[in-house]
């Protein structure tokens, strides 16, 4: 098994931060999982573009660099537009409808449209958005890192108490949106 995992928005969109929780919660997880977390982000981080790149394998890992994706969770259009065409056919895209302003153009992946600005200022915390994103993913990706191992990612990359409560609830939402869309996934490309 290995998932390959890109996660991009602007600067300040906690693209880093899932980033680092997916890689802890893989470590955790009860499997031992091998993973790498390549954070990408300069002087873009209050504004531009910024993004990590998470593989999270069964065995040892090559390379931590990208060229294809299983999973792409966006926070912006032009996060879209630059990796939409890099997520493998029968992919996942995760997206916050309340900022990306299109629709993929591909059928060939499971495409997650989410408000998760408004679900995330709905739970009292704006900034829980990304984390309300990767319940939305996680949902789809029980496989790979369940409820468990991404709580046990979240205790370790979150110091204060009150922040992991609001972003335990911010996953747990995620996991609840995905469920109530009961999105098919597609067919495996032949």
């Amino acid at each position: 098994m290995i998932e390959r995992i890109m996660i991009s928005g602007s600067g300040g969109d906690g693209a880093v931060f899932l980033g680092k929780l997916l890689s802890w919660a893989a470590m955790s997880a009860r499997r031992g999982f091998f993973t790498t977390g390549l954070p990408s982000y300069g002087p873009e981080i209050r504004g531009g573009t910024s993004r990590t790149e998470v593989v999270i394998s069964d065995v040892p890992i090559g390379s931590p660099v990208l060229t294809q994706m299983d999973s792409l969770i966006v926070y912006n259009d032009m996060s879209l537009d630059r990796f939409e065409p890099g997520v493998v056919p029968g992919g996942l895209i995760v997206l916050n409808a309340d900022v990306v302003t299109r629709l993929p153009r591909r059928s060939d992946v499971t495409v997650m449209p989410v408000h998760c600005s408004a679900e995330a200022v709905a739970l009292g915390s704006p900034r829980s958005m990304n984390v309300v994103s990767l319940g939305v993913w996680a949902a789809h990706k029980a496989h790979v890192l369940d409820r468990a191992a991404l709580v046990a990612g979240l205790q370790h990359v979150t110091k204060h108490p009150k922040v992991l409560e609001i972003n335990c609830k911010a996953l747990d939402r995620g996991l609840a949106i995905a469920r109530e869309m009961n999105v098919r996934e597609p067919a495996p490309a032949r």
